[in-house]
């Protein structure tokens, strides 16, 4: 009987420990900024993994069902002098429609990815979106060197295994990233 109850007390702890490490995460962002320079704020708003940008008589988007986006940043991370919107998001497979010609099968894990887009009139552009990262971002800054360039100051953890299809992430390193022509590098 005492080992049925232990028994019971180790399975009743892992599933609150799963449904911690799926839902605990899950953070709420509001900004309002003026990205497209027409004169009107838009509204970027992230619950639940959903990110929504609206404006008055202008932008309604959504980020898609099968994003789940963890943060984002309004500034200009490549350093042209236009500002970008910045998204930390999950989502399965490594790269959307456009694979590269040397992969033969895409691969469905669920993964990290940094994209950024622009806002050009009313209608969010991607400017770059990246493949699945090899080390998920768990928090980012846009930032300044002394020169003045920008920089993401980002903190990085690692993938260590899957659990109900999600990877649990292990660890903790910060990188700074820096735009160089068509990408984000470590510096």
């Amino acid at each position: 009987m005492r080992k049925q109850i232990v028994a019971i007390k180790a399975v009743v702890f892992m599933l609150l420990l799963l449904a911690f490490l799926f839902l605990a995460n899950k953070p709420e962002q509001h900004a309002t900024y003026d990205l497209n320079h027409d004169g009107i704020m838009e509204s970027y708003h992230l619950t639940r993994g959903k990110l929504t940008v609206t404006q008055p008589g202008g932008i309604d988007w959504s980020s898609p069902p099968e994003w789940n986006v963890q943060s984002f940043a309004l500034d200009d991370a490549t350093g042209d002098g236009t500002p970008e919107l910045i998204m930390v998001l999950w989502k399965r497979g490594s790269f959307d429609r456009h694979k590269p010609l040397w992969y033969e099968q895409e691969e469905n894990n669920y993964s990290c990815h940094l994209f950024v887009h622009r806002l050009i009139g009313n209608k969010l552009i991607p400017r770059w979106c990246s493949s699945a990262l090899d080390r998920p971002i768990k928090s980012f800054t846009v930032e300044k060197d002394p020169s003045g360039k920008t920089f993401l100051a980002v903190e990085e953890g690692f993938y260590s295994s899957y659990c109900a299809g999600r990877p649990i992430i292990i660890g903790k390193e910060y990188s700074n990233w820096t735009w160089k022509q068509w990408g984000f590098y470590r510096i």
